[in-house]
């Protein structure tokens, strides 16, 4: 191979590298009122959701926590923009010896910067999951629910909370 067309061909290959010191997890989610309709726009949560956070607890096989196992606490990475609806960490959430796997949840932060609690937006239970090195760990979409903000008009024709 000719050296002017190996190099742009190197090039692009260590371009695309990503480092490799664990396993990903990449999560989703949906905002709804508590009739189920759909919330569009994070502002028109109530209270406005700013950001949701990635919470990963280490359990061991009997799901007791392993207090040293939490990747994510005080990370920016495991911090989402909440419009986004979707998210993931880099490789490097360490995968944990055989048995034990991640408690993952998630919990919407106000646009103040604390976290919102579970009597202001409801969410759901911990999933389960083993992150193995290498690979992405697909969570699926969570659901959070919410009150309709009343700058918003409420439930509009559609019956969609967005802004009028």
């Amino acid at each position: 191979m000719r050296p002017a067309v190996a190099f742009p061909l190197l090039a692009c290959l260590f371009a695309a590298c990503v480092k490799i010191d664990g396993g990903a997890v990449e999560i989703s989610w949906v905002i709804r009122t508590d009739q189920g309709k759909a919330i569009t726009d994070c502002e028109c949560a109530d209270p406005a959701i700013a950001t949701v956070r990635l919470v990963l607890q280490g359990v061991d096989a009997q799901s007791n926590p392993i207090p040293s196992a939490t990747p994510c606490a005080g990370q920016a990475q495991c911090d989402f923009p909440c419009a986004r609806q979707t998210g993931a960490t880099g490789f490097d959430i360490p995968q944990l010896p055989g048995g034990e796997q991640y408690a993952i949840s998630v919990v919407p932060v106000g646009t103040d910067g604390v976290e919102l609690s579970k009597m202001q937006v409801d969410r759901p239970a911990s999933i389960l999951r083993e992150v193995i090195r290498g690979q992405p760990t697909e969570v699926g979409s969570m659901q959070l629910v919410a009150g309709c903000a009343t700058a918003c008009g409420g439930m509009n024709s559609s019956e969609v909370c967005a802004r009028p």
